[in-house]
């Protein structure tokens, strides 16, 4: 029977405890085999019928819900502006499509009139799908208030249906017929709310498709003229049958130019307010540059400011200001090419000195303004080759010729070869012209010309830019912020290197687009940041990552300047400890920033906290295995920033017996310089776990121990006396503690004393001693106290009889010398 009770115990233990914890599962699992099986499950219990009391307080909660629908579909208003605005990109679609009617493939001229109606065609889609946007959010309320209301009627309906016994009352059928009025009310507001807003999301996405389509088109028509610029469909310049075109354009002048587009009153009326903007810009600029002209003209580096005060003033607002016409018409975009070309070439005659750069310049200019006049003006290609071929004829001539110049010159050897890459262009252009390749020749000409011209701008604009800026921290009223001025230099370098990187892709985005490569500089500058890889977690792009590298750049910046700003101003003017409390807490708030910065960074490249929690456990493992010493040093580090047992500045003396001045309190490592300047890194950890001796934690005050000896037979009394008053009249020696001179021992050779005494200063003890002990030597000298020297007692207990009679002072006769046998060679 025991035996029995000891076999099925466990067994029945184990059942239970089987049972209790797979029961609760049974259920969803039978649950889920009957949803596979196709067994319906076991009906739901009916809802309890609701109360009369609760019928009739419905209804009249109806009534109050309905006041606030009305109120809140009064407050959607704006519809007509949105439609309004599909109207106005519904006309201008149609525009472009009949424009593009008249566009050929082999049209190439056309090409900057393409590039320009992409841009127009991206504008109209960014304005349909602002209207779309907002249109949806508006949608996204009034359909949520229409099925809280259907299913609000709904519940009506089956209250109606649970309560059809009791409709007999009064109340009761008062309240149903209140809350299915104020219910058919409420739908039929949303419902004439709800269908001209869906009328109006039809029209933008019927929109929206025809822009697709446009867009389609665009780009189609512009990688026709790309791929067939290669394409030799031109006579050789040198044939009949080029003569032959040139003639038919005699006969037939109608064909020499096409009517110009001169409709701009839309364009002014969209983009009025930026040419405004720009001619405030303008002006303020040119009276504030024509006000202190004289201080500019004195000053070498910026007399082109008040030399070209026009051309600054034009020059500043069209380059930062023209991106926001997006696409302009032909005529403005060639008219604010004209004004940047001569306010760049204005500019860039002032910082060279040689008179033919100069003229190379104007003609530049002069070229790039004709050259975009007759392609603006349609002119037929076979002018334009004879153009092209005129131009580039005699620009191959003379910059071959000015590069022979310079090498018999002696000119430096990066200008020898930009000298002869422009010549090499020319010679190709000129090639490409003369043997039917027409279109690559003008397109190869366009290019050239604008990458000359942006590279020219982009090289003024950012002179431009360092001056302003340097003016600008001039006159900045920095009051007394004295980090700021000390800081002026650095921040004046980080500005600048700002600009200029921002200048640097804005040109290299239109170079782009000049080389055919982007139709606009929104497509180029789209594609770069767009531009990466997608993983797991996400897309990882150039955009993001600059985005994540500026923000963390952004909290290194703010984390330099909050540091300098309390460092000079804020903490400097408390009754904060000198240097290592005011350390502490700036550090402190550098590594906040740092690591909000981070996390910020991370979280805009896609990278979830949840993610970044996960790492974080995993680096803590990392960190238990094979980091124990960096995470004692970083953990000491904050114990010392916090407890502040050694600041810098101070004194301390290591374990190992070095001593030195404390330079830089890390969370890592701390910077000891030694008096002998060498510095030593000590990790924190070693710093607290280890006895370090701070001569300077509390009191930078000391006592110096100062030993001194005098013969035997000196007297004591005078000994102390001159002690005491060599102590006493130091200025450097403290009062108080008063200067104690002690007998101490009697030694080998002398009596020793010991001065001892306090000084206020731990870093000027070696400069009084030393002032002690010279003065303690000269007034032993004036009152004829000997300071002996060291006195040994010899004792000789066996010496040879020679030294002993040296000693003793008997002379002995100098030795016979003794003869030597000589050998058998000297006897022969």
């Amino acid at each position: 029977m025991t035996i029995t009770k000891r076999i099925w115990m466990p067994i029945i233990g184990c059942l239970l405890i089987l049972g209790i914890v797979y029961g609760p599962a049974a259920e969803p699992a039978r649950g889920q085999e009957n949803a596979t099986t196709g067994k319906s499950a076991p009906p739901a219990p009916a809802p309890e019928p609701i109360s009369l009391s609760a019928v009739v307080y419905q209804a009249g909660s109806l009534s109050q819900r309905l006041t606030t629908l009305k109120t809140k579909i009064a407050t959607i208003d704006g519809l007509k502006k949105l439609d309004e605005q599909l109207g106005t990109a519904k006309k201008r679609t149609g525009q472009f499509e009949s424009q593009l009617e008249n566009f050929k493939s082999d049209d190439l001229q056309s090409y900057q009139q393409l590039a320009g109606i992409k841009g127009a065609l991206r504008e109209l889609n960014d304005t349909v799908d602002q209207v779309s946007t907002a249109l949806n959010g508006t949608i996204k309320e009034v359909e949520t208030d229409r099925r809280a209301w259907t299913d609000e009627k709904n519940r009506w309906h089956r209250w109606r249906e649970q309560l059809a016994a009791d409709l007999s009352l009064e109340s009761v059928k008062e309240a149903f017929s209140r809350a299915g009025s104020d219910i058919n009310e409420a739908l039929a507001l949303l419902t004439d709310k709800l269908e001209p807003m869906l009328t109006v999301q039809q029209k933008a996405g019927d929109i929206k498709a025809r822009i697709d389509t446009l867009q389609d088109r665009v780009d189609t028509i512009m990688s026709q003229q790309r791929g067939g610029s290669l394409r030799s469909d031109t006579p050789v310049i040198f044939s009949l049958a080029y003569l032959r075109q040139l003639i038919d354009l005699l006969h037939d002048p109608g064909k020499l130019v096409r009517p110009l587009p001169f409709n701009l009153s839309g364009f002014f009326k969209d983009k009025g307010w930026v040419i405004v903007l720009q001619a405030i810009v303008f002006a303020g600029l040119l009276g504030l540059l024509r006000q202190h002209r004289s201080k500019l003209l004195s000053h070498p580096g910026r007399y082109f400011l008040g030399k070209r005060t026009i051309s600054v003033a034009l020059l500043v607002p069209v380059f930062s200001l023209t991106f926001l016409y997006g696409s302009p018409p032909t005529l403005w975009r060639m008219l604010i090419q004209t004004l940047a070309g001569v306010a760049t070439a204005r500019l860039m005659t002032a910082f060279v000195r040689e008179a033919w750069i100069k003229r190379a310049i104007y003609i530049l200019v002069a070229v790039m303004i004709c050259f975009q006049l007759l392609l603006i003006l349609g002119v037929p290609l076979a002018l334009l080759r004879l153009f092209i071929l005129v131009w580039t004829v005699s620009g191959a001539v003379y910059y071959g010729w000015r590069t022979r110049k310079r090498r018999i010159e002696g000119t430096p050897m990066w200008h020898l070869w930009m000298l002869r890459l422009v010549t090499l262009v020319f010679v190709v252009i000129t090639l490409a012209d003369t043997i039917g390749l027409g279109g690559f020749s003008a397109q190869l000409m366009d290019s050239a010309i604008r990458t000359a011209m942006l590279l020219i701008m982009g090289w003024v604009i950012v002179r431009l830019a360092r001056v302003m800026l340097e003016l600008a921290a001039e006159w900045f009223p920095m009051g007394h912020l004295t980090f700021l001025r000390k800081s002026a230099n650095i921040i004046l370098a980080r500005a600048v290197w700002v600009t200029n990187v921002l200048i640097g892709f804005f040109v290299a985005a239109n170079l782009l687009v000049a080389w055919k490569i982007y139709a606009i500089p929104v497509d180029a500058i789209h594609d770069i940041l767009a531009f990466g890889f997608t993983t797991d977690g996400g897309q990882i792009t150039v955009g993001l990552v600059l985005l994540a590298g500026i923000i963390l750049y952004g909290a290194f910046v703010l984390s330099w300047f909050l540091q300098g700003l309390l460092m000079e101003n804020v903490l400097s003017r408390g009754q904060m400890e000198a240097t290592g409390a005011r350390l502490s807490i700036v550090r402190l708030m550098h590594y906040a920033l740092v690591l909000v910065g981070f996390l910020i960074a991370l979280s805009s490249m896609g990278f979830e906290l949840k993610n970044i929690t996960i790492i974080g456990g995993a680096l803590g493992v990392g960190i238990g295995f094979g980091m124990q010493t960096i995470v004692n040093n970083f953990v000491s580090g904050l114990i010392l920033l916090f407890e502040r047992p050694i600041k810098v500045g101070d004194v301390i003396q290591l374990s190992d017996g070095q001593q030195g001045r404390v330079t830089n309190l890390g969370l890592r490592a701390t910077t000891v310089l030694t008096f002998d300047r060498a510095e030593i890194v000590v990790p924190n950890g070693d710093l607290i776990s280890s006895q370090v001796t701070n001569w300077t934690l509390g009191d930078r005050s000391m006592r110096l121990r100062i030993p001194v000896g005098v013969a035997y037979g000196s007297d004591v009394e005078a000994v102390i006396r001159i002690l005491t008053a060599v102590a006493t009249e130091n200025p450097k020696v403290l009062k108080d503690p008063a200067p104690m001179v002690l007998f101490l021992n009697f030694g080998d050779s002398s009596l020793d004393f010991q001065l001892r005494i306090w000084i206020a200063d731990f870093n000027e003890r070696r400069i009084v001693q030393s002032a002690l002990i010279r003065e303690i030597d000269r007034r032993f000298r004036l009152e004829d106290i000997e300071i002996p020297f060291p006195q040994r007692d010899l004792h000789l207990r066996s010496v040879d009889d020679p030294a002993a009679e040296r000693l003793a002072g008997v002379s002995r006769p100098p030795a016979a010398p003794v003869a030597h046998p000589a050998s058998p060679t000297e006897s022969e």
